[in-house]
C-alpha cells in the first residue's frame, strides 16, 4: 500500500480512502517543507539571514535547527507517517502562531518579517486546502 494512504480509512471497495487531490496536497506540503528547509540552511550559510533579522532569541543555531527540522518533517510527510488531517491542523496552528509572532514580537528586519509573512501565508493556504479536501 502507498505510504500516503497507510493511515486513512479503507472504503467499501477495499481501496484506500485518500483521493488524488489529497495525495497531491500531501506531496506539495512535503516539497514546501523541503524547499523551505534548504532555503533556511542556505540563507544562514551565506549570511542572507541571521540573528539581526528575527526577534531575540532567534539566532544562527536556532535557524540551522529549524532548517534541519523542516527537512526531517519533509521526510516524515513524504513517507506517509503524517496524515492529511494532522498536516491541516499543524499548518493551521503554525500559521496562526507565526502571525501572532509577527504581530507581537519586536526586532524584525524587513527580510525577516517578509520571510515569515510569506511562510505564514503558504501555511494558511495549505491548511485551508487540506481541510477542504478532508470535508469533500
Amino acid at each position: 500500500m502507498d505510504p500516503l494512504v497507510r493511515h486513512h480509512k479503507v472504503n467499501e471497495a477495499g481501496k484506500a480512502g485518500l483521493s488524488t487531490s489529497s495525495s497531491l496536497l500531501v506531496r506539495v506540503d512535503a516539497v514546501f517543507e523541503a524547499v523551505l528547509g534548504v532555503v533556511v540552511l542556505l540563507a544562514v550559510a551565506t549570511g542572507a539571514l541571521d540573528e539581526s533579522d528575527f526577534p531575540s532569541p532567534v539566532g544562527k543555531v536556532i535557524l540551522l535547527l529549524a532548517g534541519w527540522a523542516l527537512l526531517t518533517l519533509c521526510g516524515l510527510i513524504w513517507s506517509g507517517k503524517i496524515g492529511l488531517r494532522e498536516l491541516a491542523v499543524g499548518n493551521a496552528v503554525s500559521a496562526l502562531a507565526g502571525l501572532v509572532w509577527l504581530i507581537l514580537a519586536d526586532g524584525w528586519s524587513t527580510a525577516g518579517a517578509v520571510t515569515v509573512g510569506l511562510i505564514v501565508a503558504v501555511l494558511a493556504v495549505l491548511a485551508v486546502a487540506q481541510a477542504a479536501t478532508l470535508r469533500a
